[in-house]
């Protein structure tokens, strides 16, 4: 059993990750950017205020962890908010693990390091030649862990879309909510593209357990994940639509950018344990449900 500290617990990753966590009979100490949010029912152990936008609540985190978890980030906002909150706040998270002699780091990063994708397949050795803000963001972020290698064992996962129950960020989740508000047409492209950008948020927590359980991490990675065994985007809103019986339009367009698709291959040296494209999409239509 190990004290681990989960940033962004309320998010719906930080809980999946914090439940999971708490199964695994680990103290799962989140933090929240406001303590005035209903906490109630979080998967916590204890709770810590914690703004990824204010450096000086970094010294809130105190001793006695074992490994931080580091979920929560900023995906919307200004070019310089997204800096400060999602790159700058790893480099001060970065600075208390050294003033309090943690030497492990899980870093949940994001696909959106890459910008535009130009490649069919992405991979763990794909290099980033440009990115959005966000992303930007995010492999600053990267680049802060990476030049802490000698002295703290890490781990970035790029997670691509994730499925859950609470999922509303990514363009199919954004296609989910139009087919269950009934609107009458919705716009999509690649139709044929074999897709399998896309991770449920228990695998990906099962994936922190499987990395917390090591005894020591490698030399740092930073790898992407996603599920195996693609198909089509056409049959994903097919399961889609008859999830939430849509009765409207698909259009089919251009595409603005070109489809990619997801090696897993670094994580899975690793231990990730992905499950197939079609299995991710089933188990996220039946969380929505519930």
């Amino acid at each position: 059993m190990s004290r681990v500290l989960v940033t962004g617990i309320n998010s719906p990753l930080g809980q999946a990750v914090g439940r999971k966590l708490q199964a695994e009979g680990h103290i799962v100490v989140g933090t929240v950017r406001s303590p005035k949010l209903n906490t109630q029912y979080l998967p916590v152990n204890e709770l810590i205020a914690l703004d990824l936008d204010n450096d000086k609540s970094f010294f809130n985190i105190t001793g006695g962890f074992d490994t931080f978890v580091h979920v929560a980030s900023a995906n919307e906002g200004s070019a310089e908010a997204l800096l400060k909150i999602t790159g700058l706040g790893v480099l001060h998270l970065i600075d208390r693990a050294k003033h309090l002699n943690i030497r492990r780091l899980i870093h949940i990063s994001s696909m959106s390091i890459h910008g535009r994708i130009s490649s069919e397949v992405v991979d763990e050795s794909t290099r980033v030649t440009h990115s959005v803000p966000v992303g930007a963001a995010k492999w600053a972020a990267e680049c802060f862990i990476a030049n802490e290698r000698a002295s703290l064992e890490a781990v970035s996962v790029r997670s691509p879309a994730i499925a859950g129950p609470y999922a509303n960020r990514h363009f199919l989740a954004k296609i989910y909510l139009n087919m269950r508000s009934g609107r009458s047409e919705i716009s999509v492209s690649n139709p044929d593209h074999m897709f399998n950008n896309i991770v449920h948020e228990e695998v990906l927590a099962e994936f922190v357990n499987t990395l917390l359980k090591k005894r020591s991490l490698p030399e740092y990675r930073a790898v992407p994940i996603g599920s195996t065994d693609p198909i089509s985007l056409r049959e994903i809103l097919e399961i889609m639509a008859k999830a939430t019986s849509y009765k409207g339009r698909i259009n089919w367009v251009e595409p603005k950018s070109p489809p990619f698709r997801i090696d897993s291959t670094g994580a899975i040296e690793l231990g990730y344990k992905p499950i197939t494209t079609l299995e991710t999409i089933n188990r996220w239509m039946h969380d929505a449900k519930i």
